[in-house]
């Protein structure tokens, strides 16, 4: 958009559906390893499942929206602000998560497989794990986005898609990785490419059809839960494409709610750490000791987490961003001076004769 007005609003409304996309997923993360800690709430899987079909779209649809500059950038570029950020980050939080997962399956008693998780680790850079899956996905998506710049971008939509509809039928992988780039690549290459379209969506300011997206993907999702209609080749996809739409109503809607807008431009530090944090508390609940008392009030707990589990990871990197610790989320100097060395090293050595 030209005009200042527009592209305000525009960040206003992604910074709250960035928000949304955030707490959603900090909400799944929680009930799933509550449920895996003995609390008796499976319904809190089926409604987790039907939120999916936004959940995970539109976060990829809100980081396609601001790729299209870094398919324009050269390569190095797109190494020193993105790819090297994320492959540091993704590479240090695996090390956090394998240790956090012993402790889990230690205090659950399900065993201490030390050797088993440095396999693991050391394979986790081609067979990612946990829910670290979204930061190398992203990864690989702005390489093949880039790569792939010169190709029509409908012929990429077409294909991307195609592989979404069979992805997201029930196409199953051995990696979550590989499921979840298979799956949403399309997304991330709908936010590049019909990026003027998504942004008209998001500055439709009739209450009328803003409340009819949302309506219509609220009664597409129930249908397709209840009826059990998930596994219908292509009906899924749509159903996600459905949750984009009614993503993007929610934030324009939300828009003005100033706590939602912060989460949302501090996803990653939250994206990072909330795991951890949710499997930590978690696994201290399931002690016999709590487990029984906290069951009370289960069917609220996994929301009760969520919100713990964000609000410690903002205060982690807050008091990371004075310390050392911040290198828990950039790329500490070391590399960075690695990296500036080699580049040196690199180059020409400059002539001694006079020119």
């Amino acid at each position: 958009m030209s005009t200042t007005k527009p592209a305000a609003e525009r960040v206003g409304w992604v910074d709250t559906g960035r928000g949304i996309a955030i707490l959603l997923v900090a909400l799944f993360h929680s009930a799933n390893w509550l449920i895996g800690a003995g609390f008796d709430i499976p319904y809190w899987r089926e409604i987790n499942e039907s939120l999916s079909s936004m959940r995970m779209p539109l976060f990829f649809v809100l980081s396609g929206l601001f790729a299209p500059k870094w398919l324009l950038k050269p390569w190095r570029d797109l190494w020193t602000v993105k790819l090297r950020l994320y492959l540091w980050v993704f590479l240090l939080w695996e090390v956090v998560g394998s240790i956090v997962f012993l402790i889990n399956q230690t205090v659950t008693g399900v065993g201490f497989g030390v050797r088993h998780a440095v396999l693991d680790l050391v394979a986790s850079p081609v067979l990612p794990r946990f829910e670290l899956w979204f930061i190398w996905a992203l990864s690989i998506f702005f390489i093949v986005a880039k790569l792939c710049r010169r190709v029509n971008p409908r012929l990429q939509l077409v294909v991307a898609g195609a592989v979404s509809v069979v992805a997201l039928s029930g196409l199953d992988t051995p990696n979550v990785g590989w499921s979840g780039s298979l799956k949403y690549y399309f997304f991330f290459l709908a936010g590049i490419y019909l990026r003027s379209w998504i942004i008209r969506i998001g500055t439709v300011d009739n209450r009328l059809l803003v409340g009819a997206a949302m309506f219509v993907w609220v009664a597409v999702t129930t249908t397709v839960a209840l009826l059990g209609l998930r596994d219908v080749f292509g009906l899924y996809f749509l159903n996600c494409l459905v949750g984009v739409v009614g993503g993007i109503a929610f934030s324009r809607t939300l828009r003005g709610v100033r706590w939602l807008g912060m989460i949302g431009r501090t996803t990653l530090p939250i994206y990072l750490a909330h795991t951890p944090i949710v499997i930590l508390i978690s696994s201290v609940l399931s002690l016999p000791i709590l487990l029984s008392a906290v069951a009370v009030i289960a069917p609220v707990m996994p929301l009760v987490l969520a919100a713990t589990a964000v609000l410690f990871a903002l205060a982690l990197n807050r008091f990371a961003s004075r310390s050392w610790l911040r290198y828990a989320y950039e790329p500490p100097p070391f590399v960075t001076e690695l990296e500036w060395r080699h580049r040196r090293s690199d180059r020409p050595a400059r002539s001694a004769e006079p020119t």
